[in-house]
């Protein structure tokens, strides 16, 4: 084994030729599990707001029980609490957190922690950020924290070189991403690009992408630099997709305002998602409202009244009912009861969904 002060460079070597993909992670973790007996080594978030966390990225660890801390033991995890607050950039022994006697009294320790072989840990809050820490940490099973205190000093002297990897990891995606998706080309045909990361926070935008944001008209940015979608349907959507325990659809569409927005979620490496965080693409489609859906199409298409159709048509433009019932002339309950019957011959259910149809009509055959 080398001297611990050299072991530490020789770990810092290989967060900086992780990050350049000249080692992986992986080798990382590997070798930090080799500073302790039975050590075990992850990379892992806790959100202090849900409860939630995952040991997803780890040397040693079965999926088993990688799979029950995700699914319960994050919950009750009795050093999270500590671990919420204390200080950034600080390696600690477990007793920091807790005492071991109490440790050793919980339902985490008897449960969970004991029957995988460890009595105690090492750990380093790296980043905290709305709540969510990530943190470094070596499982192991020697109980004495004095003679695990140099590990935790090894962290500690890690602590701003990993900081580094976070910044470069999320500051140098952000400059290259519109880049390797091509925003030149969807500017060409007028779809906005914009990519949002984590907390709604705006990555990267393209120049067709700023200028539908400008009008306000289905998306807008908060004073924060946060994505705002003037839909609460669709924002909601956009935000469960930025979540990194979302399990659903990869890409997901709406139309807001004669905008058509469609969620792309990125899906990377499991050690680029965890520094990175969750990222979405988002396209911004305005629909051709130079093209006029055709009355008789129309009515020939869905076996519309003429009163059907002409409110039909006005509804593509996105506008609400009660300016389309004033501009008609008609009643509100009117102009209602005819949105109900198209809904029902269009085979609609609400007025995003048909304005969509109405879209496709008339840019286009169905």
């Amino acid at each position: 084994m080398m001297q611990a002060g050299l072991y530490a460079d020789y770990l810092i070597d290989l967060i900086y030729a992780a990050v350049l993909e000249e080692a992986s992670w992986s080798d990382f973790l590997s070798e930090l599990s080799k500073s302790i007996p039975d050590g075990r080594s992850l990379l892992f978030y806790h959100d202090a707001v849900t409860g939630h966390g995952t040991w997803e990225l780890n040397h040693g660890l079965d999926d088993a029980t990688v799979r029950n801390y995700s699914d319960y033991y994050c919950r009750i995890n009795p050093w999270m609490a500590k671990a919420a607050v204390r200080k950034i950039g600080l390696g600690v022994v477990a007793e920091q957190m807790l005492s071991a006697a109490d440790f050793r009294k919980t339902e985490f320790y008897n449960d969970f922690f004991r029957p995988i072989g460890e009595e105690s840990a090492v750990g380093l809050t790296i980043v905290r950020e709305e709540g969510r820490s990530f943190l470094l940490s070596t499982l192991t099973s020697r109980s004495d924290p004095e003679r695990n205190k140099p590990v935790a000093d090894q962290l500690t002297a890690m602590a701003p070189h990993l900081r580094r990897a976070f910044r470069r990891y999320r500051v140098g995606t952000n400059r290259s991403q519109i880049a390797e998706i091509g925003s030149s080309i969807f500017d060409a045909i007028d779809v906005g690009l914009l990519i949002v990361g984590e907390g709604a926070a705006v990555k990267s935008v393209s120049e067709c992408g700023s200028q539908i944001i400008e009008t306000g008209n289905c998306v807008c940015r908060t004073p924060l630099g946060r994505i705002k979608i003037c839909s609460p349907e669709a924002d909601a959507m956009l935000r469960r997709m930025l979540d990194r325990t979302f399990v659903g659809p990869k890409a997901w569409s709406s139309v807001v305002n004669a905008v058509k927005l469609t969620f792309i979620q990125i899906r990377k490496d499991r050690f680029s998602a965890y520094f990175e965080g969750p990222t979405v693409v988002v396209l911004l489609e305005p629909f051709n409202k130079n093209r006029a859906v055709n009355l008789s199409h129309l009515r020939s298409c869905f076996g519309l009244t003429a009163a059907e159709a002409g409110l039909a048509r006005h509804i593509s433009s996105g506008r609400k009912l009660e300016s389309i019932a004033d501009e008609l002339g008609i009643r509100y309950e009117t102009a209602r009861n005819h949105l109900k019957s198209v809904f029902a011959k269009t085979q609609t259910h609400r007025q995003s969904e048909l304005v969509a149809l109405l879209a496709k009509l008339a840019n286009g055959p169905l």
